[in-house]
């Protein structure tokens, strides 16, 4: 009996090490994928390069889940989730253990960057409001109704940063008398068709078809970034970028260049992942870069052999590493 037991707890240890090997060696392996708000073009992105990823590797299975730029960092730390994006200067700010993340999460890597995914941020009006500027919207003497997302997400932390500019918070607007309704982009642009809000603040890869389903009943203004406002945000490493001419058609200024800020997107995993897997990933995502920069408009600025660039202070994974020096794009 004693010999039987031993025998079968040998079997058993045999094929869980056998099933470890095969997941590492290309075998059912399921991952999660926090992503932005439903809608967004992060989450159009993880969607369709989550597809490109299946057809490369069919034993890769990525499951794409709502998330946000400040959220997503902790989420993956604490293992939650398997991938998500990043904006750099999160990264760089969740590793470090500065605002807005009161403690370090050191478990994040990088598995691509290489600029994929310009994100910039939006400000629009209906035109049937008076706000034109943003002093009209954030230093004007009247109570403005405004969507945005909901607190821990990206673009929240930046107006934030942009308020500091006009010596106010969020909050400060509250209590000045602003409404500020939260949800995800559907939400707010529900909101903003509705006529329930004046003007929408977020974050997208332009152009976005939240902005442009906005247009569609309600004409709305695309609201040039001040000067002083682009100026502040560089040094939280959010650089001025226009939202290029012609984007969004059906916007009454949409012929126009409009001046905003910008910051890129990063790929990462946890430090725990498999070599391998995040090897496999890192394959699957350059070999097939023309398929991924046709999931959206946003990752035509991808470029692979760049990979291991943009998002600073992120330890690249060592798995993404072995490929990268296979192609001769790291040392």
């Amino acid at each position: 009996m004693k010999k039987r037991l031993v025998v079968m707890v040998g079997i058993a240890v045999l094929l869980l090490f056998s099933a470890g090997l095969a997941q590492a060696a290309g075998k059912e392996v399921n991952l999660t994928w926090m992503a932005g708000s439903a809608g967004g073009g992060w989450y159009q992105m993880a969607a369709g390069i989550s597809a490109v990823v299946k057809d490369a590797d069919p034993d890769l299975t990525i499951k794409v889940l709502p998330g946000g730029g400040t959220q997503n960092p902790p989420a993956l730390a604490e293992k939650k989730v398997d991938m998500a994006f990043g904006l750099p200067f999160l990264n760089k700010a969740a590793i470090d253990g500065t605002t807005p993340y009161e403690k370090k999460y050191p478990e994040l890597r990088l598995l691509a960057c290489g600029y994929m995914s310009l994100n910039h941020l939006h400000l629009f009006a209906g035109e049937d409001t008076p706000f034109k500027t943003m002093d009209d919207v954030f230093g004007g003497k009247q109570k403005v109704r405004l969507a945005t997302s909901q607190q821990g997400a990206s673009e929240v932390y930046i107006l934030e940063r942009v308020l500091e500019v006009y010596n106010t918070s969020i909050e400060g607007l509250e209590k000045k008398g602003y409404h500020i309704a939260r949800g995800n982009y559907a939400f707010q642009v529900g909101q903003f068709k509705d006529q329930n809000v004046d003007v929408v603040w977020s974050f997208y890869a332009a152009p976005t078809a939240s902005v442009t389903e906005a247009t569609i009943g309600r004409k709305l203004r695309l609201i040039h970034f001040s000067d002083k406002v682009r100026d502040h945000l560089k040094q939280y490493g959010i650089e001025p970028c226009d939202i290029p001419a012609g984007s969004y058609p059906q916007a009454v200024n949409g012929n126009e260049a409009i001046r905003v800020s910008c910051n890129g997107s990063a790929i990462l995993v946890h430090k725990d992942m498999p070599d391998e897997v995040a090897y496999r990933l890192a394959k699957a995502l350059s070999e097939n870069v023309d398929k991924v920069r046709k999931v959206h408009a946003g990752m035509a600025s991808y470029e692979p052999a760049l990979g291991l660039q943009g998002s600073p202070g992120v330890i690249p994974h060592p798995g993404a590493v072995k490929y990268y020096k296979e192609k001769g794009w790291a040392k």
